[in-house]
């Protein structure tokens, strides 16, 4: 990552101060500032990451995928003393730039996690990690983004095998993916749910907001799975014309996205 393509925006959120990571102009992670709440959620997207995982019988092992600011991670160590978190993102500087400025540097402290097993971190890709790491989660969390744009590389159906053979049994993927119009679904949203059918039982979408700093990005959530049969407030998408997305086809993949 280009440090001049990185931003830390501080905005008041109500009567709450926040500190923004941006990224080539797109929001990527956030934090409040007030010590009570710097290990809060307060992406939309993230809570309802939180909401699904309940879903889960009792999760102890979690992989992050798009370690951003490490927010989420943050969040699930303070709030489950049983849950141990892989978070993994290419860029080298992510890890050093959370400790500055959005608090993993005080979680660190907080928990002892120098000492411990509850937080890694990796310097890799998501896709690279489950090629190579050999281990099993409870749940896996996609939030891999470059700027605006997804990780495709994940979005396969050689991806989703992966993803499936990564998971413990009943475990639960989830997913997050960009902006769509309330009007009409984007075909990249049924893509990603039709690949995921041909690795997983169930597959939902939920809808999320990104953010709140200069206004809101709306996303879908998918939540796949071969256990978790069924999810409140998941909304009813029409998949008959969407296609399944391929290794071979990553430009393919692009021209379905409804960019926001």
């Amino acid at each position: 990552m280009n440090i001049d393509d990185v931003e830390i925006v501080e905005y008041t959120e109500g009567d709450r101060r926040a500190r923004l990571f941006v990224v080539d102009g797109a929001m990527q992670s956030a934090t409040y500032i007030d010590k009570e709440m710097r290990n809060e959620l307060n992406f939309e997207y993230m809570r309802c990451f939180a909401e699904l995982s309940k879903l889960h019988e009792k999760y102890e092992s979690v992989l992050m995928i798009g370690a951003g600011m490490f927010s989420y991670p943050k969040y699930l160590i303070s709030h489950d003393p049983d849950v141990r978190v892989d978070a993994v993102d290419p860029d080298e500087d992510m890890f050093d730039y959370a400790c500055a400025y959005f608090y993993l540097d005080e979680l660190i402290h907080d928990y002892d996690l120098e000492n411990s097993e509850r937080l890694r971190f990796m310097e890799t890709d998501g896709r690279s990690w489950l090629s190579e790491c050999g281990l099993k989660y409870d749940i896996i969390i996609n939030d891999a983004f470059d700027g605006f744009e997804p990780a495709i590389d994940l979005c396969t159906k050689e991806a989703s095998g992966l993803i499936h053979d990564h998971l413990n049994e009943g475990g639960m993927y989830l997913c997050n993916v960009p902006g769509y119009n309330e009007e009409d679904e984007s075909l990249f949203l049924k893509g990603i749910m039709k690949t995921l059918s041909e690795e997983f039982r169930y597959v939902f979408a939920l809808k999320a907001k990104k953010g709140s700093y200069k206004g809101s990005s709306m996303n879908y959530i998918v939540l796949a799975s071969d256990a978790i049969d069924q999810c409140p407030d998941a909304v009813e998408i029409d998949l008959s014309d969407a296609p399944v997305f391929e290794d071979t086809d990553h430009e393919g993949i692009y021209n379905t996205i409804d960019w926001f």
